[in-house]
């Protein structure tokens, strides 16, 4: 009974220190993230790319593995590709869906931070000290 206790004593200390360590988003971050998601509830093409970092990684199915600048500015499927044509739901996702930090092998190479809205996930990462919007993936096809 003795060890039990030990054992069961040792699985809340870890599980404790884990969760501790775990990274807690950074506030320009979480700042970034809702002024995206303001940007594409009122389909601000030039906010959206002030906040991101082009060329854009994408992966999807049957899509080229980036989006440049002008390609995003002069297409409009490249917007509703995205974002769903600036869906509520895309827009609260983003806005307040937890930011999950992947350690280990990110999807995208110095894109560590992701935002999950029911498989389209939208990846952020540092560039030249600011966050940016950087990699989207749709990973339900």
């Amino acid at each position: 009974m003795r060890a039990y206790f030990l054992a069961l004593s040792f699985i809340c200390v870890a599980s404790a220190a884990f969760a501790a360590s775990a990274p807690v988003p950074p506030r320009e971050l979480d700042a970034l993230r809702k002024a995206l998601a303001a940007a594409v509830k009122v389909h601000d093409l030039k906010s959206i790319v002030a906040l991101s970092r082009f060329p854009l990684a994408f992966s999807g199915y049957e899509a080229p593995d980036r989006i440049t600048k002008a390609e995003f500015l002069s297409d409009e499927n490249q917007f509703s590709g995205l974002f769903f044509n600036g869906d509520d739901q895309i827009v609260a996702c983003l806005a307040t869906a937890k930011l999950e930090y992947q350690a280990k092998k990110p999807d995208f190479p110095g894109s560590p931070w992701v935002i999950d809205c029911t498989g389209n996930e939208y990846f952020f990462g540092l560039v030249r000290g600011k966050w940016r919007f950087t990699s989207y993936m749709n990973i339900n096809e």
